[in-house]
């Protein structure tokens, strides 16, 4: 009984061919998820970054609002100091939210995002009797509340802010070691992947070529 080798050549071809499209969109779908992650990595940083320019921003600003009004000493002006510093107040705690919605998943981040709202707590709090001094107490303990007081508060604010930056940039390239390494991994499937189309494209070549010698020797 005659073998007829089409059938096999054209199951081997149709096998070639579904191997090479499950592999085209494989690799594609593992490639836009690489894309996607490297992306929302990337997103999240700037995000926190500019999350906490802005906290910052509004701590020192309001750091010069306090000096200018302890030296102002023209006391009808205090309600319009009073209003930038509660500007100033809300701002950080939007930031503050908007960071801990970015954060509050990791442990590390947790414990300083913690920290850093207890900071802040006692930052606005040790401000707001200012409004109720004298002339006569502005002048006399200013230059004593602002050394020991509110530089002090100030600093520890900025020195959690900075330790937050450092943590998420360290966040930042292990995520991107991350993704290089998932890049490897699918550059090292893909050539796997060359190879045994490779492999099982030369089997039908060969299987081809010697039943078609077979053929014209029998003609």
């Amino acid at each position: 009984m005659r073998i007829r080798t089409w059938p096999l050549s054209a199951l081997a071809l149709g096998a070639l061919l579904v191997l090479v499209v499950v592999s085209v969109l494989e690799a594609s779908r593992r490639a836009q998820e690489i894309y996607t992650q490297l992306n929302g990595s990337t997103a999240r940083y700037q995000e926190v970054e500019s999350n906490l320019r802005r906290l910052r921003s509004d701590v020192n600003l309001s750091g010069i609002w306090v000096r200018d009004y302890l030296l102002d000493t023209e006391q009808e002006r205090a309600s319009s100091y009073r209003e930038r510093l509660a500007e100033f107040k809300r701002g950080n705690g939007l930031a503050f939210r908007d960071l801990e919605a970015l954060l509050r998943t990791s442990t590390d981040h947790a414990l300083r995002l913690d920290s850093l709202r207890n900071k802040l707590a006692d930052y606005w709090q040790v401000l707001d009797p200012l409004f109720d001094w004298t002339p006569a107490e502005k002048a006399n303990l200013s230059f004593a509340f602002l050394r020991s007081e509110v530089i002090p508060r100030r600093e520890a604010v900025l020195d959690i802010t900075q330790e937050i930056e450092t943590l998420n940039r360290t966040t930042l390239d292990e995520q991107r070691t991350e993704v290089a390494n998932q890049q490897q991994a699918l550059r090292s499937a893909l050539y796997r992947l060359l190879w045994s189309t490779l492999a099982l494209g030369v089997v039908v070549a060969t299987t081809a070529v010697f039943r078609l010698r077979r053929l014209e020797q029998e003609s």
